[in-house]
């Protein structure tokens, strides 16, 4: 029996996926401002009070470290075995260490910094699934909505964790079972992902022809994500370089938002746990939101080109932003709502990016875009884990105006600089390399035939 929009339901539990093992990755950096048990004498330390500073920064980045270990091993076993499975085994190591996470760091910094390190293995695997799924289960004109949701997973993961995290930790119930909840989330949406996902169209039960074939249309049935990718031609593609760049510049602001947006609300405009978890949130919900409609409204705006199509919404997520983050770099704690006001719209323009270098990306590297979208899995493992040393050495002082006016006006300029590149260097048509040599011999032959001749 077929169903109508599988491929949507497919989109819908992978982005859940996506989202459950980025929220475990993720969930330190709530909990590091939650309160530890009173000890003998009455004292109500912070969870990573037992951390010195350089302790802190290494936990920060130690899933990245995970993460880029893992990326070659797990492109071989994307290549080589069912993708299906593979996933489902960085789900199996993301629910054991964040299930575990809590007693490791009773055992010391080095046990908990190993639980750290296997969060990062299993959220290596997350681009190269929006990849390959983009590539295989999304039609050629929804790239956009694909990828808004399944990139969208970043800030839908801390849309969960951190009202979870701020509820649980102003309970009696303490910061382990913030790890233990997100485990048992996460158990619960891959066992949905066993049953219900299929690697290719073809191979669902419940897949009509018809769905297959807007699925297939206008894509080579011949060529296939596993045909060897052409590296050099990929690394020396300087559309490819700009869109990169792009997600170098807005994946370190994701990071400092990630990684510092607790501490803002807590320490610098003084919201109790419980509101800064909520506060929180509500800039990525509307990051979210502007996802999606950047995702759709790209994916219906055929009056342009698709290369112009994305210097624009790159343009939003990048130049706009960034304008929006120096602002907000100059508006005083004393008023704590116009900060939240200005952090939120900065956060939502950077939303933008799906329909930007992702989709860019995508466009250009077509059935090698699970290759190019790991390689921006791994610019982003390299953004968390340089992003507190960036950081840290300037904000010494968490309350002090001065010191995050200086993070955000870096952060705002490098972005502007990388849109401002992309605009005058991306381009979204799909690259020489991506076509088989047959159609490339082809075209050579179709061209000297209608060459005129002297």
């Amino acid at each position: 029996m077929a169903f109508p929009y599988v491929r949507f339901v497919i989109l819908a539990i992978s982005t859940l996926c996506c989202t459950s093992i980025l929220s475990n990755m993720n969930v330190y950096n709530f909990t590091r401002i939650c309160a530890n048990p009173a000890d003998a004498s009455g004292n109500i330390t912070r969870m990573e009070a037992p951390f010195i500073r350089t302790q802190k920064s290494i936990l920060q980045s130690a899933t990245a470290v995970g993460a880029l270990l893992s990326s070659l091993p797990y492109l071989f076993a994307f290549h080589h075995y069912s993708p299906r499975l593979v996933f489902l085994s960085a789900g199996l190591v993301s629910i054991v260490s964040t299930a575990l996470a809590p007693h490791a760091y009773a055992l010391g910094f080095w046990v908990f910094l190993l639980a750290r390190i296997f969060q990062g293995i299993a959220f290596s695997t997350t681009f190269q699934m929006i990849g390959l799924l983009t590539h295989d289960w999304a039609t050629i004109t929804e790239h956009g909505i694909f990828l808004a949701f399944l990139t969208g997973s970043t800030q839908l993961s801390s849309v969960f964790t951190m009202p979870i995290a701020g509820l649980i930790c102003s309970s009696s119930l303490g910061w382990p079972f913030v790890f233990y909840v997100h485990a048992i989330v996460c158990g619960l949406v891959f066992l949905l992902f066993f049953f219900i996902y299929r690697d290719h169209p073809e191979e669902h039960p419940l897949v009509g022809d018809i769905e297959l074939e807007k699925i297939m249309h206008d894509k080579d049935e011949k060529l296939d994500k596993r045909d060897s990718v052409p590296y050099k031609k990929v690394f020396t593609d300087i559309p490819i370089l700009v869109s990169w760049l792009s997600a170098f510049a807005d994946l370190l602001c994701i990071q400092l938002i990630n990684q510092y947006e607790p501490v803002y609300f807590n320490d610098y405009l003084h919201y109790n746990i419980f509101k800064s978890g909520f506060l929180s949130a509500v800039p990525l919900l509307a990051q979210f939101s502007a996802k999606l409609f950047s995702g759709i409204s790209s994916d219906a705006l055929k009056c342009i080109t698709p290369t112009a199509n994305v210097k624009i919404y790159n343009s939003l997520a990048l130049i706009v932003s960034g304008s929006f983050m120096i602002g907000l770099a100059f508006i005083p704690p004393s008023q704590p709502l116009l900060c939240v006001a200005a952090i939120t719209v900065t956060v939502c323009f950077i939303g933008f990016n799906t329909a930007g270098f992702n989709k860019s990306t995508t466009l250009r590297s077509r059935q090698h875009a699970h290759f190019t979208m790991t390689q921006i899995m791994n610019i982003w493992a390299v953004t968390i884990l340089i992003e507190p040393f960036i950081v840290e050495p300037i904000l010494t002082d968490h309350t002090s105006q001065s010191q995050w006016m200086g993070v955000f006006i870096l952060h705002g300029l490098l972005v502007i600089s990388a849109g401002i590149i992309f605009v005058f260097a991306a381009d979204a048509t799909p690259a020489e390399w991506t076509k088989r040599k047959s159609e490339l011999n082809l075209n050579r032959i179709s061209s000297r035939a209608i060459a005129p001749r002297n």
